[in-house]
């Protein structure tokens, strides 16, 4: 039986935008007496901003409004995104030919804004093949949490344990796998050992084996 659908994170999986998050980190971050080291915006990856600037300004003693930092850097990151331009992630050409070929459901399903996610995928060119965005305004709670999976099922209509989720992160795992998808992860800042520790059912080498096991179901 084939996948019912392919439900995908945005940042680091369906277009290769950490970098990008990270020079936006480093240019803003300094603006607000903000120090910030690799390993700090590593550790980031799949967390969400707000959560980062609030553990970033305890641990400097510095005071501030995260959500309006937050909003501040997405503008950053946006202006990058338009003089930048944004790349798919390695072998989404690929994929994105099959889902136009076959029709299979997919949205995505992001911690990011929905004004970031449709930069991101207006900048990557594939706006219209994914409609479908769960993003951080549809759901109270975030990766981990499996809302955002749950509702990215419900929304097309198909039960989440007949959806392939395709994931970077260990939060993004965890919060497929609790929905009941299985849960395809592609190591990049992450460990192949850390997605399994977190629930990953299978780690590819890039987003066209994601074809392969939507077909196998």
């Amino acid at each position: 039986m084939t996948a019912a659908a392919i439900l995908i994170d945005l940042d680091g999986t369906l277009v290769d935008s950490e970098p990008l998050h990270f020079e936006a980190h480093r240019r803003f971050l300094p603006r607000v007496g903000i120090r910030v080291t690799e390993a700090d915006l590593h550790g980031n990856i799949g967390r969400g901003d707000a959560v980062f600037y609030r553990d970033l300004m305890a641990a400097q003693g510095v005071q501030g409004d995260a959500d309006a930092w937050v909003r501040q850097k997405t503008e950053v990151l946006i202006g990058i995104y338009r003089d930048q331009g944004l790349a798919l992630g390695k072998g989404g050409r690929e994929l994105v030919a099959w889902l136009r070929q076959t029709g299979l459901g997919r949205a995505i399903v992001t911690s990011s804004a929905r004004n970031l996610a449709t930069a991101a995928v207006t900048a990557a060119g594939v706006a219209a093949d994914f409609p479908a965005r769960i993003c951080r305004e549809d759901v109270v709670h975030h990766k981990p949490d499996p809302a955002g999976y749950l509702l990215a099922a419900a929304r097309l209509g198909v039960p989440a344990e007949r959806c392939l989720a395709v994931e970077d992160s260990e939060a993004g795992v965890a919060s497929a796998h609790a929905a009941g998808c299985r849960v395809l992860a592609i190591p990049a800042f992450i460990s192949a050992d850390r997605l399994t520790r977190a629930g990953a059912d299978r780690c590819l080498a890039d987003l066209s084996e994601v074809i392969d096991e939507a077909e196998r179901g």
